[in-house]
């Protein structure tokens, strides 16, 4: 008998539509406590860093972004004094093709000076 009790149950709860789920609105001021209360909860559950752990993170953390910047300053430093070399070297030497260029340029030059001239001694 117990058998079929169980069973029986089982059929009503089966037979049963799925649509009777409430389906009621919530009340935002409830949801508002309800989340508040869940953040105290919490709260009471931090554990505090004690005050000298804290100043030593604290100077840790100081130690390490100086070295860091000592370290970024040196390498921006070495790159930009490496970037002056090269341009140093590049003003001070010329290079084939600018010399072939600075040539054409100033043989240019001579072919118009000397066609102005016999413009000149024509006129």
């Amino acid at each position: 008998m117990a058998d079929e009790k169980k069973t029986s149950k089982k059929t009503e709860k089966a037979d049963k539509p799925k649509d009777t789920k409430k389906k009621s609105k919530k009340n935002p001021f409830k949801s508002i406590a309800s989340f508040f209360k869940s953040v105290k909860s919490e709260g009471k559950k931090v554990v505090w860093a004690k005050r000298m752990e804290v100043l030593r993170n604290t100077a840790i953390v100081i130690v390490v972004v100086a070295i860091a910047g000592v370290a970024i300053y040196g390498v921006d430093t070495l790159l930009s004094l490496g970037m002056k070399g090269i341009k140093n070297l590049a003003e001070t030497e010329p290079t084939s093709v600018s010399q072939q260029v600075s040539d054409e340029d100033t043989s240019a030059d001579k072919t118009t000076d000397e066609a102005e001239a016999n413009t000149k001694a024509a006129e």
